[in-house]
């Protein structure tokens, strides 16, 4: 839910996109009525193609919330698809799933916009990335949020969805209870792989087009080949190489350079494109890890927990602590001591 993430994802819409989407939007302290509750709209949180994400404030208690609205009369499924994952996950919330949003209310203004409301989140792993220098997490904040996206997207899986747009953009930080918990979000591009009577992963389709976002997009993605939970994993390599070294090889390269990007993903492949892809990562452990995806199928199940002691070995070999502070707590906590000694100093918020 951030406007942050400079890649747009890559779906056809049909129909003229070029309207004035913020006409059919809510201004500040309208009154959006949903199926359970009022609220009263605040800031803009994100804009989007076809809609807003915004903060509002339920009329009730006055408790804040985000609420994503998507205009009417467009072809977009993305918000109709956001429902139906969250819904999926609100299901199994009290068992196996904790990495989701929870579901708090939904409405429909005819004619102008329809929408969710959900838990407010903090800020996207973009964003944070890039307030540290270089846009570089640490390594052992970069493992210690490889493990989290890792179990997220295990959940989605087990919901029998494929996100296909696994991106820092799509996790999102939430404090509870002192503790941090790192949230997916975004399901628009979602897809259900498995089906929902039966249990058994769906025939691929022979013709498919282009989802997700060029610069963590899996080489299955590329190819436009029909997208599986070995693909969501790809991306989320990428995502984590990307937090340890601050640029991926094909960085550089934008959302319609897809043919450019590929070859350069295709040459990661070589020893010597290993060589550069790794140069700040764990080349043992990452080495094993993208062997291991690389060697798997469409219809292939995933081995999470393989991938999870990958990860912890990379932690143990480097001496890094499962549990240490994230990099932006530590930043918060330099930043109150500061204040303390020397109150005339002004608040950072932590960020450097």
């Amino acid at each position: 839910m951030s406007a942050d993430d400079p890649e747009e994802n890559s779906y056809e819409c049909d129909g003229d996109s070029s309207f004035m989407v913020s006409e059919r939007l809510p201004s500040t302290n309208n009154m959006i009525r949903g199926q359970k509750d009022s609220y009263a709209v605040g800031r803009k949180i994100a804009p989007g193609k076809f809609g807003a994400v915004y903060e509002v404030l339920r009329r009730v208690d006055g408790k804040r919330f985000a609420a994503k609205l998507e205009i009417c009369d467009v072809s977009s499924n993305a918000l109709n698809m956001d429902y139906i994952v969250l819904k999926a996950a609100s299901k199994q919330r009290s068992t196996t799933v904790s990495h989701f949003c929870q579901l708090v209310d939904r409405g429909k203004i005819e004619g102008h916009f329809k929408f969710l409301v959900m838990k407010l989140l903090g800020d996207n792993l973009y964003k944070l990335r890039h307030q540290f220098q270089e846009y570089r997490f640490s390594a052992p904040t970069a493992l210690r949020l490889a493990t989290e996206m890792l179990g997220a997207l295990e959940e989605l899986h087990s919901l029998g969805f494929v996100h296909r747009d696994v991106k820092p953009s799509n996790f999102a930080i939430y404090q509870e209870d002192g503790q941090t918990k790192i949230f997916l979000i975004d399901f628009g591009l979602c897809r259900q792989f498995r089906s929902s009577t039966s249990g058994e992963i769906k025939p691929p389709r022979e013709q498919t087009q282009f989802r997700g976002t060029t610069r963590y997009a899996s080489l299955s993605a590329h190819r436009e080949e029909e997208q599986s939970p070995k693909d969501d994993l790809e991306s989320w390599f990428y995502v984590i190489v990307e937090f340890m070294t601050g640029e991926l090889p094909w960085g550089p390269y934008r959302q319609n350079e897809k043919e450019k990007v590929k070859k350069l993903k295709e040459n990661s492949r070589t020893t010597e494109g290993t060589l550069q892809l790794l140069k700040y990562c764990p080349r043992t452990e990452f080495g094993r890890m993208m062997k291991y995806l690389d060697g798997l199928t469409y219809y292939s199940q995933p081995d999470y927990a393989y991938l999870r002691q990958l990860i912890q070995l990379a932690m143990k070999n480097n001496d890094i602590k499962p549990d240490e502070t994230y990099d932006w707590q530590v930043d918060q906590e330099e930043d109150e001591q500061d204040q303390d000694v020397q109150p005339q100093q002004p608040q950072t918020n932590g960020l450097i």
